[in-house]
């Protein structure tokens, strides 16, 4: 996956975790969406914006993570006994 198409394509097709794909979609738009303005408009053409690039790369390096985690079989198997036993405690309180 070296690119946000091939994650998306990664995430729709079911790898990662249940919402995952929505989730990025949602993620990377309000952050493409955000607007920062330009500190020195006399110095630009129009009034512009700036898309904070490392922000996008860490919500694509993130969700990235997420779906090499859940093709790891013995990283999902952790998980899911940590969740049990957080379950069992919470049931026990």
């Amino acid at each position: 996956m070296d690119t946000v198409q091939e994650l998306r394509a990664a995430l729709r097709a079911g790898h990662g975790f249940p919402g995952d794909a929505e989730r990025l979609d949602a993620e990377l738009a309000a952050q493409l969406l955000r607007r920062v303005l330009v500190d020195r408009l006399d110095e630009v053409a129009e009034v512009g914006t700036v898309v904070d690039l490392v922000t996008v790369a860490e919500i694509a390096a993130a969700y990235r993570g997420r779906v090499l985690l859940a093709t790891d079989l013995d990283a999902v198997d952790a998980i899911d006994e940590a969740v049990t036993d957080l379950l069992a405690r919470q049931s026990t309180e």
